[in-house]
């Protein structure tokens, strides 16, 4: 969490506030949370001694300082913000990370954890907040860059995944179909929360193995993925603990959750009380009733 609905829609919400703004300045306040070019692998290394960690020092560039965005993009639940020199800074929230926009002299409610700041050309503000500090930010000279170090070790997108696409990637996987969602080198975007409903949502049970699926089940499984990421986007996502997208407003799409969450109560389609276990080390909940 947050998954692909929440990123999205904290993408859609960034494009329209962002679009066209120059960052005036940029400041990392954790340098442990910023990847650039010239870091050692990891983003850090230490002495023999156990000193602090040493980076290359950051320049206002690659946090875009002084750029203009011309474009917010996603991969997954990975969101890439483009400037207008063709640098990037890509962004991943992890479990608990936000970014945060403020118009101009609104104040953000919670600023601790805060890793990062941007000050825009029309006084407003973006932060951005990980308590959990699972997220991070890289910075790269171009698209390119980001692709090849990050976003081609991901499969095909969630939102647009196919049933050859899926069907690749699962058959070639003897584990549970629920785990095979979750490993973002099949599929990007989908975590545990709607991996669970889109498998209720084709009727296939969690615990099967990925490889055992049919063809006609990989194709209903591929339109479940789609349509249910896709209803997720239109209610903005689940807020479930703290995700709030980019103006801070909660998403409303936990009020249709077939079975997330709601082990031991009664299946929406037939009224059996919903099962729940451990799936690939994710607590996971499914009708066994429905789902075969």
């Amino acid at each position: 969490m947050p998954e692909l609905p929440e990123v999205e829609t904290v993408r859609t919400t960034l494009q329209t506030r962002l679009l066209g703004r120059v960052i005036e300045r940029a400041t990392i306040k954790r340098r442990d949370m910023l990847v650039v070019p010239g870091d050692p692998p990891g983003g850090f290394s230490r002495s023999a001694r156990g000193a602090a960690p040493r980076f290359r020092r950051v320049r206002a560039a690659d946090l875009l300082g002084g750029d203009r965005v011309d474009g917010v993009l996603r991969h997954g639940k990975q969101l890439a913000i483009v400037g207008a020199s063709g640098r990037v800074l890509c962004v991943h929230l992890g479990m608990s990370g936000a970014l945060l926009w403020r118009a101009p002299g609104k104040r953000l409610e919670r600023a601790d954890h805060v890793h990062a700041h941007w000050r825009l050309d029309d006084g407003s503000r973006l932060v951005f907040r990980d308590p959990r500090r699972f997220g991070g930010l890289w910075s790269f000279p171009g698209m390119d860059n980001l692709r090849l170090a990050r976003w081609d070790a991901l499969g095909p997108d969630a939102l647009a995944v196919t049933s050859a696409q899926l069907g690749r990637a699962l058959a070639r996987s003897r584990r549970p179909v629920k785990a095979a969602l979750l490993d973002q080198r099949a599929i990007a975007g989908v975590g545990n929360i709607y991996a669970d409903e889109a498998l209720f949502g084709s009727d296939i049970d969690p615990r099967r193995p990925a490889e055992s699926l049919t063809r006609t089940e990989t194709t209903r499984l591929a339109r479940a993925i789609r349509g249910v990421l896709a209803r997720a986007v239109r209610a903005r996502g689940s807020t479930l603990r703290d995700y709030r997208d980019a103006d801070g407003d909660p998403g409303a799409f936990q009020l249709a959750h077939s079975v997330y969450g709601r082990a031991g109560l009664p299946c929406h389609a037939c009224g059996s009380p919903l099962a729940s276990a451990l799936v690939g080390q994710r607590t996971s909940v499914w009708c066994n009733a429905c789902q075969a």
